[in-house]
């Protein structure tokens, strides 16, 4: 397949985005809160958890918030590789994830952002380790898209789980040098 077909397929990201709004209406319909499937910071259920957390959310508004970046972010990062966007974000849920049960605070973590903070600092690290042009384009898009998301790691208000975030933010720069250290080795 032609790159600029590629780049004209529906992103990845966008079927799990839908996985999420299903799980948002099944919870509205049902008027069943899934967020006690989220991440219990050291606790056997949330370590269990990890799997689930990022496709569930607290609400409409969460998801809405959600929405954007991820879609966004996940096809820039599918635009290198499609297979890539799956390994980075089977690494994201996981290493981030463990960071929010490790340090999270005692109540469910669930939602979206952790991957998508992870999502913005693979890119950009991912562009500071390997130092391509077509990396370091995709990092100055990020900037452009999203460049005030760091701001958002000084929200710790009780309900917003910055962990979470931070997590997802340090799980993205390792899994870039993990990534461009496995190429390096190749």
């Amino acid at each position: 397949m032609s790159k600029s077909v590629a780049l004209l397929r529906i992103p990845d990201a966008f079927y799990l985005l839908v996985l999420m709004w299903i799980i948002q209406v099944a919870q509205t319909l049902l008027g069943f809160e899934f967020g006690a499937y989220g991440i219990l910071p050291r606790t056997t259920e949330g370590l269990w958890h990890i799997f689930l957390a990022p496709w569930i959310h607290h609400g409409v508004w969460h998801l809405l918030g959600n929405s954007v970046p991820f879609l966004l972010l996940g096809w820039l990062i599918q635009i290198k590789q499609r297979v890539l966007f799956w390994e980075v974000t089977l690494l994201l849920v996981i290493v981030g994830g463990l960071g929010t049960w490790g340090f999270g605070s005692s109540g469910y973590h669930a939602g979206a952002s952790g991957v998508v903070f992870g999502y913005w600092a693979y890119l950009l690290a991912d562009a500071y380790y390997s130092r391509s042009p077509k990396n370091i384009i995709l990092a100055t898009v990020t900037v452009f898209l999203y460049g005030g998301l760091i701001i958002s790691l000084m929200d710790v208000r009780p309900h917003i789980s910055w962990i979470g975030h931070a997590s997802g933010m340090v799980a993205g720069v390792l899994v870039a040098k993990l990534a461009n250290r496995v190429s390096e080795t190749a």
